[in-house]
């Protein structure tokens, strides 16, 4: 096995799964914007494609396509080459593939895809959603902030927003891969404009027939409103019932943020080894 760097080339490719799995982490744009972040390589036979990250420990995904095969690849690999075998980002559906390799089978937390309602989103009804409608309303007292879909008009602002408000690596190279490849990857959004400035942006591509993947909410945070009228107004323009936000990669506060919004459910994942 020879992994490699994904390239835009890749995305056909890779769009032949895209409605075989809800989860985040087998999205083209996905690998392709995270892939130097978390040092993402693939690797394709036949019709199965295997991620590795080697951020930490070296940590394969469940091989698209032909799972059995990619998992046997692997395992001949790591044999080969004295790596302990391990999967991550297993959807719950595939487990039993595992199973059947004989792995142990344990959930991952930090990996749990949060899926939101959106109707949810574009009402804030209810106690739980007190927060948001506190915020929105606060927002509103000390801003009159516009939401514009045309997320295309405002590239080069929302790239310099990025640089002058999220300008840490984990966000600013994913980002702007993003906004520099919004037409090829299909990706919508919008963004927040106040006294003529970007406050606040998002992307996002369709998942499946009733889902979105949302992939960048960023705001400047000097009003903790931006982010509820961001979420909300993007509501709006969907006609998709959910809205996925993927993970919190296990960072508490991320996590905690995530957790006010309610999410509806979260998408399990697995990791799989052999003790």
């Amino acid at each position: 096995m020879i992994f490699r760097k994904v390239t835009i080339n890749d995305k056909p490719m890779f769009d032949r799964y895209k409605n075989s799995c809800s989860c985040s982490d087998y999205l083209f744009s996905y690998v392709f914007m995270y892939q130097d972040s978390y040092k993402l390589r693939i690797w394709e036979d036949n019709g199965t494609i295997v991620i590795r990250s080697d951020l930490t420990d070296t940590i394969f995904f469940m091989p698209l396509g032909d799972t059995e095969h990619g998992i046997k690849s692997v395992l001949g690999y790591c044999k080969e080459n004295n790596i302990k075998p391990i999967f991550s980002k297993i959807p719950e559906g595939s487990v039993s593939v595992f199973k059947d390799f004989n792995f142990h089978m344990e959930e991952d937390r930090d990996s749990f895809d949060y899926i939101f309602k959106n109707s949810d989103l574009l009402e804030y009804k209810g106690k739980e959603f007190r927060n948001q409608r506190n915020n929105l309303h606060s927002y509103f007292k000390d801003y009159t902030p516009v939401f514009d879909r045309d997320v295309k008009a405002y590239i080069d602002k929302c790239k310099e927003f990025v640089f002058n408000h999220h300008n840490s690596p984990d966000k600013l190279e994913p980002t702007l891969k993003m906004l520099d490849n919004i037409d090829l990857l299909h990706l919508k959004g919008g963004v927040v404009i106040n006294n003529g400035e970007v406050s606040a942006f998002c992307l996002y591509e369709k998942l499946s027939e009733d889902m979105i993947l949302s992939h960048v909410e960023l705001t400047d945070n000097s009003h903790r409103g931006a982010h509820a009228y961001l979420v909300n107004e993007l509501a709006k323009t969907i006609s998709e019932s959910y809205i996925n936000k993927e993970d919190d990669m296990g960072i508490p506060g991320l996590r905690r943020f995530k957790e006010t919004y309610n999410p509806s459910y979260m998408f399990k994942k697995y990791i799989a080894y052999y003790k």
